[in-house]
């Protein structure tokens, strides 16, 4: 959505005394203070250490690795530019956006909640056919097909809320309603475009996929259960299966929390007049954008080992002490 002239459609509230912070303060916006600055710091901490561990490490330097590095990029950026904002904005009452800080918050926020969404995607397609056509996956699959997927996702999501959402943002038709003192213009017809290309169809997309690869994957551990005499290579392939498998639980756990996070904001945006009155909704919403953004490093922590590994050699600046060393992230000891 784009944002319309604040002169023309005021969203600062109107107070008979002078602007003081302190008189405006609630419990509500304190708790929301301090969870945002919390999630902030975690996110920025968290999704750091991921993008350090896959760039500097090239054992790392998995089609699926880079997906996550971009995935943890967009979340990175959420942390650093738009939660210290949304921090500062829930408890200052005084501090007031004008027309130009509007426009460039909320395109962060669309640009980045966008790339966010198409990196998803391209998890939930990845595990898709590492799963049910991993020969194809192999051969196809390659670190600059990757990259290109992930460049092309970037663009389309800055083109897309540059160019085409907002595009008639000032026409007939468009109700403006007020999101903190932005005022943040409406349409039903496009709303509803935009949540059909936004959410219910890649969502829709992910949810089939993750089916198709629950039926592949139930079928193939049947398959392995009544082997009784496996030679090596079988053992290797066996190991190779439950690799590809325990990825595609994990990041299935990342997809999993990103829809449940997203839902109520989509719900919510199709009601978007009712919805600028409310008090508790609008920081709930934060809270669960906010947390999806952070959720994911713990995801990786307790699931991948070499995250572990790499995360303690970054930590303790191991990777600086000999710098021709080859570090083992996928053994006991690295």
């Amino acid at each position: 959505m784009g944002i319309v002239n604040n002169e023309e459609f005021p969203c600062f509230p109107v107070w008979n005394t002078s602007c003081s912070p302190i008189s405006h303060l609630n419990y509500i916006n304190i708790l929301l203070f301090l969870y945002i600055t919390v999630m902030s710091v975690l996110t920025v901490c968290g999704n750091l250490l991921v993008i350090i561990s896959i760039v500097i490490f090239k054992q790392l330097h998995t089609p699926t690795n880079l997906i996550i590095l971009s995935l943890a990029v967009s979340d990175f950026l959420v942390g650093i530019c738009v939660m210290p904002v949304e921090s500062f904005r829930s408890i200052n009452f005084c501090f007031r956006m004008k027309k130009v800080q509007c426009h460039i918050f909320h395109y962060i926020m669309s640009i980045l909640g966008s790339a966010s969404l198409i990196n998803i995607l391209f998890v939930a397609i990845d595990r898709y056919f590492a799963v049910c056509n991993p020969l194809q996956y192999i051969s196809k699959m390659t670190i600059r097909r990757t990259l290109v997927c992930i460049s092309l996702g970037w663009i389309v999501s800055i083109f897309y809320n540059l160019v085409i959402v907002d595009f008639g943002s000032t026409q007939s038709g468009v109700t403006v309603v007020c999101l903190r003192e932005c005022a943040v213009p409406v349409s039903e017809a496009r709303g509803g475009a935009d949540l059909i290309i936004s959410f219910i169809s890649p969502c829709t997309a992910m949810i089939i996929m993750y089916v198709r690869i629950l039926t592949v994957a139930l079928r193939q551990a049947k398959a392995i259960s009544n082997i009784e005499k496996q030679n090596v290579s079988q053992k290797n392939q066996k190991s190779s299966r439950k690799s590809e498998m325990k990825a595609t639980k994990t990041l299935g756990s990342v997809v999993s929390l990103y829809i449940i996070c997203w839902i109520p904001f989509f719900i919510t945006s199709l009601n978007m007049k009712y919805f600028q009155n409310s008090s508790v909704s609008f920081p709930a919403l934060l809270c669960l954008f906010y947390t999806n953004s952070c959720i994911n490093p713990f995801i990786y922590a307790v699931s991948y080992p070499w995250f572990k590994r790499s995360m303690k050699l970054v930590l303790t600046l191991k990777i600086l002490q000999t710098a021709n060393k080859q570090f083992n992230l996928f053994s006991d000891n690295p």
